[in-house]
């Protein structure tokens, strides 16, 4: 294997643990529009993708358009409910950024979100002097930015351009079906992260390698180095 010049972290679901309280938002928006649906029913179909297909899709179960209110309507409850609950840490990933920084590993974080969700998630993670948002200035890259959302391999390329890494000397941390597709197409190697979505669906997106703890993360990347 080549050597890790460059580890792209995905953010929801990997960093912080706030797939999980979109999924259940994503369900009860659903479910008012007219197209029932559980928390476990939108993990398995949005989980991962990007707004905008997600609405396409709505519509198209409902038979209507939603219009440009739906997503900033959407936006809009989710980020009072961060607010008013506060997004936790996924179980590790602070331990996981400790390792990345002991060992001068250079690391990014990768999100399909635009920053201001982000800021929402990251900004009110690792306390008011060192929260997560502020710790990757510099290092956070979102889709919005490019216009092109994960599983196109756009957002990591782009990435690994900015932070002068080939895609040969990546890894990436995905907890999404889209995400390790995107890091297969831009020729990544990938370490899937399998917490919300079953480890098999993670190798059949074409993961280099699949764990069930962020721990394990930090073991399969001291392994690959060289």
């Amino acid at each position: 294997m080549s050597s890790i010049d460059l580890v792209i972290l995905d953010c929801d679901g990997v960093l912080v643990d706030s797939e999980r309280i979109t999924t259940r938002l994503l369900a009860e928006v659903v479910t008012e529009l007219g197209w029932p649906m559980t928390s476990d029913d939108a993990t398995t179909r949005f989980k991962g993708r990007d707004l905008h297909e997600i609405q396409a899709e709505v519509e198209t179960q409902i038979g209507r358009v939603l219009g440009d209110g739906f997503i900033p309507g959407y936006r809009e409850r989710m980020a009072e409910v961060f607010v008013r609950d506060g997004v936790p840490p996924i179980e590790g990933a602070d331990a996981l950024l400790a390792w990345l920084e002991s060992s001068d590993t250079k690391h990014a974080v990768a999100s399909n979100a635009p920053h201001e969700k982000m800021k929402l998630t990251l900004g009110r993670t690792g306390g008011d002097d060192s929260d997560w948002y502020t710790r990757f200035e510099g290092r956070r890259f979102s889709a919005y930015d490019i216009q092109k959302w994960k599983p196109d391999p756009a957002l990591f390329l782009h990435a690994a351009q900015i932070m002068g890494a080939t895609p040969d000397s990546c890894i990436v941390v995905e907890d999404s079906r889209s995400g390790i597709s995107a890091a297969s197409a831009a020729g990544m190697r990938s370490i899937g992260f399998a917490d919300l979505t079953p480890a098999r669906e993670l190798a059949g997106a074409g993961a280099t390698h699949v764990v069930e703890t962020i721990a394990d993360v930090v073991k399969t990347l001291r392994a690959w180095m060289v």
